[in-house]
């Protein structure tokens, strides 16, 4: 409902009262008359400030910066229509007509409005409107602020404002909690989600499947399998039955740790209990196959997915690229981009980073060169991931030269470069035993505002080792800084510092430094 349609509701509810009224008709009339023309009015002056737009909602975000509202402006030009009516109306004689639900109705609009764009002041300034007009918030009223706090993550305000209903005599129902338990996914609270959901047992509330689904994708989002698959037991007890949400949520989860088998078998119960799967749930498939490399199995969902008549997705496309990727199989990655293209599906930095991934592990600078330069004619702007992955691709072709030239780039697309960027540009350069140009990139890494990380020490002291003849001094004073501002010591760098010192003062500069894993 736009605003327009709340002050024609608002109108009117005032023209019917005139009409079938006698007692203050004639202002009930006047009334509604000023109603209407105050929309026809912000109709004409939205019209000049930049036109109409069919089929745009104003309570959408975009909408409302397209017509140049500031955000929140419309649930305040709502609440004050709903004011100006409150002030002009007299007091109702027992047989007239109240236009109290239709001013609540306005001002619950304001508050949903505001709460459709996360503005949650502004919505729980409305609420207080409609108590300082003399009107009792209804629970509708309290949902829309609660539910704004929620897209926010605003667990505790929300919970307050569940308390402050509960004194008003509006007792809590099934989406008072549902709408809490959201809060908490959003901000990361798995525990608080199941506290409300254990509060509405004890309370009495019956949950539905929303409420189960909401707690199973709160564990299922940090991975705790095991503890989803506990609520979706007691869902089952419950006799509430499990929605998609709820098997998404697992399949997600087991995707997430690449284990396709559980992933599948959650699917094929899902199926079982007469659930259509979404382009989301095919997705996360996929994804669990792209995380063990496993391109057949990827393609075998994928082709289930088209079988089924769902359209698949930039994200559908970006994992099968993605596995092709982490098969070294760069033929497949462009198959797979061409039919996205050829399908109308539009590339995202996503879907152009694992195409250069896929590159980059065949070391095929060309071609990683040309999905980045695909990235600028598509629009989508490139970022130090997708310029990282160029790198790479230089840096395993052991082509310093292009890999400078991606690199000025990057920092003449104002991209600034992270320490994987100069680890993989400096990596050419520690192959070849280049140790001063290696040392010349720490020093720029370091006047970036770059700390090492165990990354660019491997690098550096890669180039150490392959110096001829060998620079042990050099490594050795290098491993002992990075040591002591805190890079830590893996097998890898391990195992490169005993090729640029030797075996015996490798073992020495580790009891120095306090490290004694066993490597």
């Amino acid at each position: 409902m736009s605003i327009y349609s709340v002050i024609g509701l608002i109108a009117a509810s005032f023209l019917i009262d005139s009409l079938f009224h006698g007692s203050g008709a004639a202002n009930s009339f006047v009334v509604a008359s000023e109603i209407i023309a105050v929309g026809a009015l912000t109709a004409f002056a939205m019209f000049f400030r930049g036109g109409t737009r069919k089929n745009k909602s104003v309570s959408s975000p975009a909408s409302s910066s397209a017509r140049g509202l500031p955000r929140g402006r419309r649930a305040v030009e709502t609440c004050a229509a709903a004011q100006r009516i409150l002030e002009k109306t007299p007091p109702a004689e027992p047989s007239g007509k109240q236009p109290t639900s239709q001013l609540l109705i306005g001002f619950n609009q304001a508050i949903s409005n505001a709460a459709k764009e996360g503005d949650q002041k502004t919505a729980e300034r409305v609420l207080r409107e409609i108590e300082a007009s003399g009107l009792q918030p209804d629970i509708t009223s309290f949902h829309s602020v609660i539910h704004a706090y929620a897209k926010n993550g605003g667990t505790r305000r929300a919970a307050e404002l569940l308390q402050e209903m509960r004194q008003k005599g509006l007792e809590p129902n099934v989406i008072s909690y549902n709408i809490l338990m959201d809060a908490c996914v959003k901000a990361d609270d798995a525990s608080g989600a199941e506290a409300f959901l254990q509060r509405m047992l004890k309370e009495g509330v019956a949950p539905n499947e929303v409420s189960f689904a909401t707690v199973i994708h709160a564990r299922a989002k940090n991975g705790e399998i095991k503890a989803a698959e506990e609520w979706l037991q007691r869902m089952l007890e419950a006799g509430v039955q499990p929605n998609v949400v709820a098997y998404n949520s697992l399949i997600y989860a087991c995707g997430k740790r690449g284990d396709v088998d559980n992933a599948e078998k959650w699917f094929h119960e899902m199926e079982s209990r007469g659930l259509s799967a979404r382009v989301t749930t095919y997705t996360a498939l996929i994804d669990a196959c792209a995380k063990q490399a496993d391109v057949r199995r990827a393609e075998q969902w994928m082709e289930k997915m088209k079988a089924a008549d769902i359209e698949p997705n930039v994200v559908s496309y970006s994992s099968m690229i993605d596995a092709c990727a982490k098969n070294w199989d760069p033929e497949g990655a462009a198959r797979w981009h061409d039919e996205m293209l050829a399908r109308g599906v539009q590339p995202n930095a996503y879907t152009f980073s694992a195409c250069i991934n896929a590159c980059a592990k065949a070391g095929d600078v060309s071609g990683a060169i040309k999905y980045l330069q695909g990235m600028a004619e598509a629009g989508v702007p490139s970022d130090v991931v997708t310029y990282s992955g160029v790198l790479d691709a230089c840096a395993k072709a052991a082509d310093p030269d292009r890999a400078h030239q991606v690199f000025r780039q990057m920092r003449a697309q104002g991209v600034k470069p992270n320490v994987v960027a100069y680890a993989s540009l400096a990596r050419p350069y520690a192959h070849q035993g280049q140790w001063a140009a290696v040392e010349d990139l720490a020093k720029e890494m370091k006047n970036d505002g770059l700390k090492m990380n165990e990354y660019f020490l491997y690098t550096q002291l890669l180039a150490y080792a392959q110096a001829k003849p060998r620079e042990s001094r050099r490594a050795e004073v290098t491993f002992r800084a990075a040591v002591a501002a805190g890079v830590p010591a893996n097998k890898h760098v391990v195992t490169v510092l005993r090729r640029a010192v030797g075996r015996i003062q490798c073992s020495q500069l580790l009891q120095d430094a306090g490290i004694t894993e066993p490597f």
